[in-house]
């Protein structure tokens, strides 16, 4: 299998390709298999350690995709990849057990993307495949967001270790910034992130174009690359080991930067 180097100290980006009609930002959407190639080949150039694949939108307020549909769109996504890339570094962005463990088994995915945050199904699938797992922390948030983050990592690495999962080095957690949580939650999530290295494992940041900073600036998804890169910067500044973004290169120009301020202390 593919490695993804979870216990590097390099922070890496994970470039997002959806092949959807409907994901939060036009600008990512693609719907061929040479426009796919294209925009892959041209992340790996900007800076791209992997890839993460979506077929079904999870923005608030969709309607999902059927898991027919789902299926259908990375069927023929993941072929186009695999045919043109077949050592690159794939995440599979689903929810769907089932579909999760037929992009491992057929198309090499190595990596999870749980947007919902998994059930034990999923977490049968994570542990059959041995794939990387991707927890994100996407619950309705009531109260004191870190400590409900927290009390839900550790519930989840607590299933995953029962069912099987090597969760040290197969688990890579996600704060899960646009889902569940006010816009002041999702600040307050961002300043105080460095809090989840408690756990001992790779925290992944996705923030790029997400509601947070086009609501708060009164801008639309479009125009809400100059603050991806802000929120990127800090969340570099408070550790985070991935950055998932549709930007490659603005954010490995972000990580090149932070990196020679860490260096030149």
């Amino acid at each position: 299998m593919l490695s993804w180097q979870l216990k590097s100290d390099m922070t890496k980006i994970l470039g997002i390709v959806n092949i959807t009609p409907d994901s939060f930002w036009s600008g990512s959407r693609i719907n061929n298999p040479d426009a796919l190639v294209e925009r892959v080949r041209q992340m790996m150039a900007d800076g791209a350690d992997a890839i993460d694949i979506g077929g079904c939108s999870t923005r608030p307020g969709c309607t999902f995709a059927s898991e027919e549909q789902e299926m259908e769109r990375l069927s023929w996504g993941l072929e186009a990849l695999r045919g043109e890339f077949p050592e690159l570094l794939i995440s599979v962005d689903t929810f769907r057990p089932r579909i999760a463990e037929r992009c491992v088994k057929e198309w090499n995915v190595t990596c999870i993307n749980d947007t919902l945050g998994g059930d034990p199904e999923m977490y049968d699938a994570v542990a059959s495949t041995g794939a990387v797992y991707l927890l994100t922390y996407a619950e309705q948030v009531v109260a004191d967001v870190m400590k409900e983050a927290e009390n839900f990592f550790h519930d989840r690495l607590e299933q995953l270790a029962k069912c099987g999962v090597s969760v040290s080095d197969k688990v890579i957690l996600d704060p899960g910034f646009g889902f569940g949580k006010t816009l002041e939650q999702h600040y307050t999530m961002l300043a105080n992130m460095s809090d989840l290295k408690k756990f001992g494992l790779p925290i992944l940041a996705g923030l790029s174009r997400k509601s947070m900073a086009f609501k708060l600036l009164g801008i639309t998804p479009k125009e809400a690359l100059n603050a991806t890169t802000v929120m990127n910067t800090i969340a570099l500044e408070r550790g985070t080991d991935w950055l998932r973004v549709h930007d490659v290169l603005e954010a490995a120009e972000a990580v090149k930067i932070v990196n020679a301020v860490k260096e030149n202390k």
